[in-house]
């Protein structure tokens, strides 16, 4: 049976290969070969199904490919090729398996890496490094910001938009080029906001990218050389000590207590031990102690790995493509304005339908009507939304910058109002991703650390001078000087030691210890690292006047107390008895318990001749974690407060997961459910869903474990957030509604992945984020609110007077003025309505509701019909005073604005009435009095009166006006339940609620089949912050 060829989509070629079926040499033999190749950048060999999938950057598939299978090349007579299967319509929604993008090193010998690289322990010569350069520099594919026109282009992407151009070509096509001009001006007005904007934010969030070491060590014919990073090729040799940022991925040759800070990749907040030893079996990443990886930084140790992956063939360039292939769905407020957008097409072309027939039924002509039909159809879209809307959020994103959240698309400022489930990473963004000293035993003493302070078991500052406590004098000395890179205890942020190393200096720093005295006086003499089989460090240090040495040891408690014969008890040197050492295991078994990182400490002064095992004095012990950020649980409890629920993903263990989820009080029942992500691989889309909607703690995740988390919260319907602050966070902040990154503790991809910044790093500016996204929500369904009232009362006068013979009372050019004057400066202020007082108490609203739901347009046509009526009564007034016409079209025309304006004020709230007491809002104070100024000029000034067909009113005529414009005022807001039975609930929720609030079907904290059981619990939660019934809300 011969070779086939599988036309695939361009950069990707499939290729069914016989002599792979269940052949596992061959599988390994396929892929080092096509790894090899020019411009392959991922192979993965299926023995199973004889199936070869090869990835690779170029137009065509590289005729290496199939001179390495000994095959013909695509397309050659010999070939056969099978069509492409059509993709379905998901496909780019789905997550994509997880790809090998080079041969599985972790599971195979050094020697073998090296003879595949053609290299050898003394590198490279320049010769071959430079020739595999032509194939491709050590350099990540940059992704484009948007461009300037790409950000102008998106402000006009909006359905709303749209039905403004249409309605503008409309006129246009009509005759009506003022109408046409004027919404062109709007249609400018509103691009250039939003564009302006978005221009701003990304030039704060680029401002953020970090500058990295371009230059690194590597050994070309057996000589260090420094080489840029981007010309580090396959094979190359790098050389690894603290401080070193790996610059690709490379399998381990050699280590020297190597530890490497991987956290950016895997969220593991320790350093990883590292060991060239090849493993076993197939290990997740962070478990892969033979290979290091692009993006990570050495902690302690030194070592010697071989560059196996550069460029985009490594993590990080996988991580990339996963961001690439990850959708971000439709925010929010888009989906909501097409809806409404949507209902606006169908209504309007149904009004003017029926009034273009009920005209020509009344013997109106034609062209009259038809002029007429195209005025209401521009007037049944409300040219100031997406102006109202785009003022908002840009005012939005002002807001946060100078709360320290930056924001990079306007519909951001809304979507984050909206978040109804956040899937928080842990390190990083509720921990400090860096390790501190939380508990010490020096000896039979306790001590903890509180508050940056160290402090005895009563509570009281420890003394490292007191002569009653020697024992915590010598431990703190011992954490000083058994350091590997000599750190300045003064100036730690020069530390390239671990982030152990520095907790170590903290935690001397903080009580007060001479530390810098001691690094003066006992200089370094030998260092002994951790080695396999030795899981301790010995340093050895010179003691001044003295011929003896003094040697200190720090590391696993076992093996350090196993090494000591005597123990300091009150400053006195006691043999270590079985008892004592009982004692001494009890408490570093407790302590691990707390998930604590523990380090037993030890010393001896010994003769030069004996420091290489001298018999040690026990010190004590050192307990290290990674912190959780100053008030991380308070802000989980306020975002269960607020009807948000949280998730937790972390790539540790399930224990430590556990132990942290609970002090977070992640769970909100009396369990907290974990999952461990390495049944993810094995388990069903469906399934996991069902679980996701469950799970509080997701542990031992992966970049593509966090993606498909995203996507199955987003798959049960809610609107979802994702923090992050690290490489594996891309892809999920990529999916996610709202990614949310750190400022200046993220990475570069994570930023460049995020649509939110919290530029100082402080997790709890999110929450004055969430509340300021849940008013300004809020605002833009105020000013929805008042501008489809205000349109349908425009549609119904027109309607109305057609329908009573007495033709249109408004005309083209009046319809327009209401529009885009008079309309706009009210819906404009209503979105800078201050916040209502529980908008912090009650849950997110629900993303998959409309903005205008059947109930409230029911509502608004009800308010729109009493406006339409005062002004229809006006217009008849007029008529039987001054006949039909000019005159009689002038005071309908006035009396619809001033009503429309009165009407704003019912609009701030639909909770309480316009002069209850609530906060004044001072911009539409000014606007409503900047709209009643402008019909002033219209009704004064001559030319404008003659553009506007109006006539100057006589004092009859504004009485009529005054009563017209405020009895539908009046009967609206008496249609308002009143404000003591309110007690925050929404006035067409009061009939649908049920249990204990009435806000229930306009609002879920989750679509999720265990809905009810949580809104439960945040309603109660959430009612106790409400005022008692009967109080003002």
């Amino acid at each position: 049976m011969q070779a086939t060829v599988h036309s695939g989509p361009p950069g990707r070629v499939r290729i069914t290969f016989p002599k792979l079926y269940r052949c596992e040499t061959e599988k390994n033999r396929i892929e080092s070969r096509l790894a090899a190749c020019r411009d392959v950048t991922a192979v993965y060999a299926n023995p199973l199904t004889a199936r070869i999938l090869v990835l690779f950057d170029a137009p065509d598939p590289p005729r290496e490919i199939f001179d390495a299978l000994g095959m013909p090349p695509a397309g050659a007579p010999h070939a056969r090729r099978l069509p492409a299967p059509r993709p379905g319509r998901t496909a780019a929604k789905q997550t994509p398996a997880p790809r090998d993008i080079y041969p599985p090193w972790h599971l195979r010998e050094a020697q073998e890496a090296l003879r595949h690289y053609r290299s050898s322990p003394s590198g490279l010569s320049p010769a071959a490094a430079a020739e595999r350069l032509r194939h491709g520099r050590n350099l990540l594919p940059q992704a484009p910001g948007p461009s300037q026109w790409m950000l102008l282009a998106n402000q006009f992407k909006s359905l709303p938009v749209l039905l403004l151009g249409a309605s503008a070509l409309l006129s246009a096509l009509t005759g009506g080029l003022p109408e046409a001009a004027a919404i062109a001006a709007v249609l400018a007005l509103n691009a250039g906001i939003g564009f302006a904007t978005e221009r701003r934010a990304e030039s704060a969030i680029a401002s953020l990218s970090e500058l990295i070491d371009d230059v690194v060590p590597v050994l070309r014919d057996g000589k260090v050389r420094q080489v840029d990073a981007a010309d580090i090729a396959p094979g190359d040799i790098l050389l690894l000590s603290p401080g070193i940022h790996v610059a690709a991925d490379a399998r381990l040759l050699a280590a020297n207590g190597l530890a490497l800070d991987e956290s950016a990749l895997t969220g593991e907040s320790l350093p990883a031990a590292k060991d060239p030893a090849a493993l076993k079996d197939a290990a997740p990443l962070a478990e892969r102690r033979n290979m290091v990886y692009r993006g990570t930084a050495v902690a302690a140790g030194t070592g010697l790995a071989l560059a196996v992956g550069t460029g985009a063939r490594t993590e990080i360039g996988a991580i990339q493509r996963l961001m690439a292939q990850a959708e971000r769905p439709p925010t929010p407020i888009q989906q909501q304005l097409d809806q409404l957008g949507n209902r606006l097409v169908v209504l309007s072309g149904a009004i003017c339908a029926g009034v273009f027939g009920i005209g020509l039924l009344r013997g109106q002509g034609w062209l009259h009507m038809l002029k007429v039909a195209v005025s209401l159809a521009i007037a049944a879209v409300p040219e100031g939304l997406p102006t109202a809307s785009t003022a908002t959020l840009a005012r939005g994103i002002g807001q946060m910058r100078r709360i320290n959240v930056l924001i990079r698309r306007l519909q951001a400022v809304e979507t984050i109002g909206g978040i109804q489930t956040i899937c928080l990473d842990k390190t990083g963004t509720l921990t400090m991703n860096r390790m501190s000293a939380l508990e010490v035993r020096a000896g039979l003493r306790h001590f903890r650390v509180d508050a940056g302070r160290l402090l005895a078991a009563d509570g009281t500052p420890a003394d490292p001078a007191d002569p009653a406590q020697p024992e915590l004098l010598r431990l703190l000395q011992v954490c000083v000087l058994s350091s590997e890179d000599g750190a300045r205890p003064d100036d730690l942020s020069s530390s390239n030691g671990s982030s152990t190393e520095r907790a170590l200096q903290e935690l001397a720093a903080l009580a007060g210890a001479p530390a810098a005295e001691w690094r003066n006086r006992h200089s370094t003499l030998v260092t002994e690292l951790r080695a396999h089989g030795r899981n301790y460090m010995k340093t050895v240090h010179a003691i001044p006047g003295m011929s003896r040495q003094l040697v200190t040891v720090k590391g696993s408690p076992p093996e350090v107390l196993g090494l000591c014969r005597a123990c300091l008890s009150d400053g006195r040197l006691v043999p270590l008895t079985q008892p004592l050492r009982d004692e001494f295991a009890r408490q570093n078994e407790g302590m691990a318990q707390r998930r604590l990182r523990v380090l037993g400490f030890a010393y001896a002064e010994a003769d030069p001749s004996h420091v290489e095992r001298p018999p040690l004095v026990w010190l004590g012990l050192v307990g290290l974690a990674d912190p959780l950020r100053a008030g991380a649980r308070q802000l989980i409890g306020s975002f269960h407060r607020a009807g948000i629920r949280t998730v937790m993903a972390t790539g540790d263990q399930g224990a430590t997961a556990a132990s942290v989820g609970k002090e977070l009080g992640l769970g909100r029942r009396t369990q907290l459910r974990i999952l461990n992500a390495a049944h993810l691989d094995r388990m069903e889309a469906e399934t996991f869903q069902r679980l996701a909607r469950r799970t509080d703690v997701f542990a031992r995740v992966s970049p593509a474990h966090k993606l498909r988390i995203v996507q199955a919260l987003q798959a049960g319907g809610a609107v979802v957030a994702m923090t992050g602050d690290g490489i594996n966070d891309g892809p999920a902040l990529q999916a996610a509604d709202i990614g949310i990154a750190l400022g200046h503790g993220g990475t570069d991809l994570a930023r460049a992945a995020a649509d939110i910044i919290l530029k100082d790093d402080r997790i709890e500016t999110l929450l004055a984020a969430i509340s300021q996204g849940r008013t300004i929500s809020a605002n833009i369904r105020k000013s929805v609110h008042f501008l489809i009232s205000s349109n349908l009362s425009e549609i119904l006068l027109v309607l109305g007077g057609v329908s009573f013979g007495a033709g249109s009372p408004l005309t083209p050019m009046q319809l327009l003025w209401l529009n885009l004057l008079s309309d706009v400066l009210p819906a404009i202020a209503l979105t800078a309505e201050p916040p209502e007082e529980d908008v912090m108490a009650r849950p997110p609203r629900d993303a998959r509701q409309p903005m205008i739901g059947r109930d409230d347009l029911a509502h608004y046509t009800r308010e729109a019909a009493l406006i339409a009526g005062g002004a229809l009564a006006a217009h008849l007034y007029a008529t039987a005073r001054h006949g039909a016409g000019p005159r009689a079209g002038s005071v309908a025309f006035n009396t619809l604005i001033l009503g429309q304006l009165l009407h704003a004020l019912s609009c701030r709230s639909e909770r309480r009435r316009p002069f209850s007491g609530a906060a004044r809002n001072r911009q539409l104070d000014w606007a409503i009095a900047g709209s009643v100024g402008l019909q002033l000029l219209a009704n004064l000034v001559p030319g404008l009166r003659r553009l506007l067909g109006m006539r100057a009113p006589v004092f009859g005529d504004v009485l009529a006006v005054a009563a017209g414009a405020a009895l539908p005022l009046l009967l609206n807001e008496a249609a308002k339940p009143p404000d003591a039975a309110r007690a925050g609930q929404r006035p067409r929720d009061a009939a649908s609620a049920t249990g204990a609030t009435a806000r229930r079907p306009r609002y879920s904290s989750a679509p999720s089949s265990a809905s009810a059981e949580r809104s439960t619990s945040f309603s109660a939660r959430a009612s106790s912050t409400l005022p008692a019934s009967g109080g003002k809300a």
